[in-house]
């Protein structure tokens, strides 16, 4: 330990802390990460057998899970028994140090399993915090930021978020996620818009105006809006996510032959008509072609 450097040794002292390993299973751990601590702590709750020796399994101790449950159940949600509701969750936010719409938010509902927004359940608070393996706000911080910060680099686990958003976000009853809550998500899972992202929210709204616009006609003003025009399907909620973070930003390597929704089909067909994006190679070779027949 003498041969590491002062904040090296800061966050050894951290990691064996929150841990409880043992100094050189630490060390190997810290090092594997470049001394991230974040990511090292990741490492180590995924893979604690990564390294060999003597590791000290952390333990969470269930009566202390339980107490700072409690501690956020407000009787002003009247969400039922053993439910902590919207008020006791915006204290927990607060103590933790996110704002709602901070990804992390979505992390830690995730890794809780969370089956209703909003409300988490003493057993799906148990049961989460027990796989974290963390029973206090500074450790559990510590857990969602680390999870947090590898979705900049792990595309599967991103994904497994993406999709978990999906069935989070819509009404039971539903089976479709309405227009404004996909556009809610999409904001947290990406943060800042990028254009192509802006403009697809942008088409979105235009086709849900224009659809709104020929109900009311059909149905009178008071009937239409009563009635959403444009759902985001499983299907394109899905498919969503290959689209906005594997295609090229002039979607020159879009491909018209594959199995995309319509929706998205119909927004580039939009980019290429009135945004000027380029047209399909296939048009430009087929009038080459044309010039020698």
């Amino acid at each position: 330990m003498n041969r590491l450097k002062a904040d090296q040794k800061t966050k050894l002292r951290q990691f064996v802390q929150w841990t409880q390993a043992n100094e050189s299973v630490s060390i190997n751990f810290l090092a594997k990460a470049n001394w991230n601590i974040e990511y090292a702590m990741s490492l180590y709750f995924d893979n604690p057998q990564l390294f060999s020796g003597s590791i000290a399994q952390p333990s969470v101790d269930r009566s202390k899970v339980d107490k700072l449950f409690y501690n956020y159940v407000d009787k002003q949600d009247d969400v039922g028994e053993k439910r902590m509701g919207p008020h006791g969750i915006f204290r927990l936010l607060n103590d933790l140090g996110y704002k709602s719409t901070d990804r992390q938010v979505l992390v830690l509902a995730w890794k809780l399993k969370a089956a209703t927004q909003c409300e988490f359940s003493l057993e799906e608070w148990a049961q989460g915090l027990t796989s974290l393996q963390v029973d206090d706000i500074q450790a559990l911080r510590q857990r969602i930021d680390a999870i947090n910060s590898e979705m900049e680099t792990d595309r599967e686990k991103f994904r497994e978020l993406y999709m978990f958003a999906f069935n989070y976000g819509k009404a039971a009853a539903c089976r479709s996620l309405d227009l404004e809550m996909a556009v809610c998500y999409w904001d947290v899972l990406f943060g800042p818009r990028s254009p192509l992202m802006a403009q697809w929210i942008e088409f979105l709204y235009d086709q849900e105006k224009n659809g709104a616009a020929r109900l009311e006609q059909e149905v009178g003003s008071v009937n239409a809006k009563k009635i959403k025009t444009v759902w985001i399907t499983r299907d394109t909620w899905n498919l969503f996510w290959d689209f906005i973070l594997l295609s090229k930003p002039d979607l020159s390597d879009y491909d018209e032959e594959g199995a995309w929704p319509v929706l998205i089909d119909q927004f580039v067909d939009h980019c290429r008509e009135n945004l000027n994006y380029p047209k399909p190679n296939s048009e430009t070779d087929e009038k080459m072609d044309t010039r020698y027949y």
